[in-house]
């Protein structure tokens, strides 16, 4: 897979021959026959309908793609190719709040198939649609989508797009930068190089087994900007780079008197104050590795805890499965993680534990 455009309301790029570190694609050709096509967007409940994400063109045919909000929650898609007309649309409950939401849509047009996804980055609920019969898109349409063409609508509401010329998974995705150093019984070694069958010492000092790693290169931006822990904080010995969904677990005399609990998992995002963690500056793309282990168990990162994978049960759903990071792995060799270790803080949750601990 790779990348070929991305984009925010600051700047964007796209290349035919791919961005950041993989270029190896030959130079696509007037059609894309297939490809994802991904944004995150912050939603909140509307009363009408209204573009997010679009373009419109009449020469030499008329083309349209649209992506809209549904009032009450929900994307519906439509993608207009001269006479051919795809359509999809996927409802989500809307509790009043404004939460990022990650839209997919993947279009396989030889194949005759497509799926439409959405999801929240910070949980595992997903909701997908099958796409009957997708129709190829023009490659300067999705081109004019990236760099801001006259006729492109870009919501205020969209944090960023990125397009790619193969099928994106959903679900589950790495957190890790691969350099990150994971405690083992032979010492720190970095996470890129660990295999199936290492083991890995925990943070009660257990030692098990790593059942797999998974790899993964995703846009630079929204959930997957990097962001830089700063040693000491968190008790690390030297800084290092996660996703903003990676969670770290927290313990001390403030989480058992705020939450009655010896830890908590706070996403990394919610720790980003100026100092103790900061967002990381890299280029287009980014690069995340993983863990995948028996009971998601937590990692020692650099000196800190942090979770490993999880996967809830996604062994037992074939179609989620499928469509995931983890399709190669046979469900037989997966684990089944009934809830996480600790309970997850959610945003004034977290604050308020951040500000305990700087008083």
């Amino acid at each position: 897979m790779t990348w070929i455009g991305v984009n925010d309301h600051e700047d964007g790029r796209f290349s035919k021959t791919g961005l950041g570190k993989d270029t190896s694609i030959t130079k696509l050709g007037p059609m894309l026959e297939r490809g994802t096509l991904m944004f995150e967007t912050q939603v909140a409940g509307h009363e009408r309908p209204h573009e997010l994400l679009g373009i419109a063109h009449p020469f030499p045919w008329p083309r349209e793609l649209s992506f809209r909000a549904i009032p009450g929650g929900g994307i519906a898609m439509l993608h207009r190719h001269n006479t051919d007309i795809t359509h999809a649309a996927i409802r989500w409950a809307n509790d009043g709040r404004t939460h990022t939401l990650r839209v997919t849509y993947a279009w396989n047009a030889p194949e005759g198939w497509g799926r439409l996804a959405l999801e929240r980055p910070e949980g595992n609920r997903i909701v997908s649609r099958p796409v009957h019969m997708p129709r190829p898109f023009m490659t300067d349409d999705l081109r004019d989508v990236v760099l801001a063409h006259p006729a492109r609508t870009l919501s205020q509401e969209v944090l960023f797009s990125a397009l790619s010329d193969d099928i994106l998974p959903i679900g589950p995705m790495p957190s890790l930068h691969p350099a990150t150093p994971i405690a083992t019984p032979g010492g720190y070694r970095p996470a890129e190089v660990l295999q199936r069958g290492d083991t890995v010492v925990t943070d009660s000092g257990d030692i098990v087994p790593i059942l797999h790693t998974i790899r993964h290169t995703v846009p630079a931006r929204g959930s997957f900007a990097p962001v830089r822990l700063r040693a000491p904080y968190f008790g690390l010995q030297r800084d290092i780079v996660v996703a903003p969904e990676q969670r770290l677990v927290l313990k001390g005399s403030e989480v058992e008197y705020i939450f009655g609990q010896e830890a908590v998992l706070v996403p990394a995002r919610h720790l980003v104050n100026g100092h103790a963690a900061i967002w990381n500056t890299c280029g287009n793309t980014t690069d995340y590795v993983q863990l995948i282990l028996p009971g998601n168990e937590s990692l020692i990162a650099a000196g800190c805890a942090v979770e490993s994978l999880y996967i809830g049960r996604i062994r037992r759903d074939a179609e989620r499965l499928d469509a995931s990071v983890l399709a190669d792995v046979p469900s037989r060799l997966l684990p089944e993680h009934a809830r996480p270790i600790h309970q997850v803080l959610g945003p004034f949750e977290a604050i308020t534990l951040i500000d305990q601990r700087a008083a």
